[in-house]
C-alpha cells in the first residue's frame, strides 16, 4: 500500500472519501457507549441540524475525547474529521482511518485534504473541524481560529454548525454537555476575516453562556 506522500489526489480521495462506512459504525458505537458510561453526555440543539444537507460541525477543542462527544451527539451520518496527519501515521493509525478521518499535513498546503473535504460536502456529507487547530491549553476561552471551516463553508455552500463541549472531563464525576448553535450558510462574496470572527464569537458566547463552572469563565465574570 502506498504511503501518504505517494498518493496522488485521485488515490487520496479514493482512500479517504470512498471508504466503507460500516467500519465507522462498528468503531464508533463502543466509543459512544464508553462516553455514556464515563461522562453521561447530553446534547442540545441537535434537532436544528439539517438531515439531508452538507454540514460542517465546528467545535472547540479542549481534550482528546472531544470528537467522541460530537459523534455521540450527532449519530445520523458519519462525521469525517479533519485531523493532523501524524494521527493516521501513528501507532493507532488504523483506528483513525476506520473512523474516516481526513489527514491534514500541516507542514505544507493541504490541497489533497481540502479536496477530500470538498468532495464529502458536495456529496452532502458531514465534516468535523476544530477551528482552533489544536487543543486549547491556554488561559483563553478559545484560541485564534484557522480559516478552514469558513473557507470550506463558503466554497461548498455547506451549512456551518458552531458547537461547544462543556464540562470538566472528569470520568464518573462530571457530565459533559454539547451545545449546537443554529446552522447557517456563508455567502459566496462574504469577507472571510469577518466570517471567521463571527464563527469564533458564536462559539465563544455559546461556551460562556453554558460553562458557568469553568474557571476561565468565572475569571471573565470577575473582570
Amino acid at each position: 500500500m502506498k504511503n501518504y506522500d505517494e498518493l496522488n489526489e485521485e488515490e487520496f480521495l479514493k482512500r479517504y472519501v470512498s471508504a466503507n462506512e460500516i467500519p465507522y459504525r462498528i468503531l464508533t458505537w463502543p466509543m459512544i457507549v464508553l462516553a455514556q458510561i464515563l461522562y453521561r453526555p447530553k446534547a442540545y440543539g441537535v434537532d436544528d441540524i439539517p438531515d439531508d444537507e452538507a454540514i460542517i460541525i465546528a467545535t472547540n477543542h479542549r481534550a482528546a475525547p472531544d470528537p467522541a462527544f460530537i459523534i455521540n451527539a450527532y449519530r445520523k451520518r458519519p462525521i469525517r474529521y479533519m485531523a493532523k496527519r501524524k494521527l493516521n501515521d501513528g501507532p493507532f493509525g488504523l483506528i483513525f482511518r476506520l473512523a474516516l478521518t481526513i489527514p491534514v499535513d500541516r507542514s505544507r498546503k493541504a490541497t489533497k485534504a481540502v479536496s477530500a473535504a470538498e468532495l464529502v460536502l458536495h456529496n452532502k456529507g458531514v465534516i468535523g473541524i476544530f477551528p482552533e487547530g489544536t487543543r486549547n491549553h491556554s488561559d483563553d476561552i478559545l484560541l485564534p481560529f484557522k480559516y478552514g471551516a469558513v473557507s470550506l463553508a463558503q466554497k461548498t455552500g455547506a451549512y456551518l454548525v458552531p458547537s461547544v463541549n462543556v464540562g470538566r472531563y472528569v470520568p464518573f464525576r462530571s457530565r459533559v454537555e454539547t451545545y449546537f448553535a443554529k446552522p447557517y450558510k456563508i455567502a459566496v462574496d462574504a469577507d472571510l476575516d469577518v466570517e471567521n470572527e463571527k464563527l469564533r464569537q458564536i462559539m465563544y458566547d455559546l461556551y460562556v453562556e453554558h460553562a458557568k463552572d469553568d474557571e476561565k469563565v468565572k475569571k471573565l465574570h470577575k473582570q
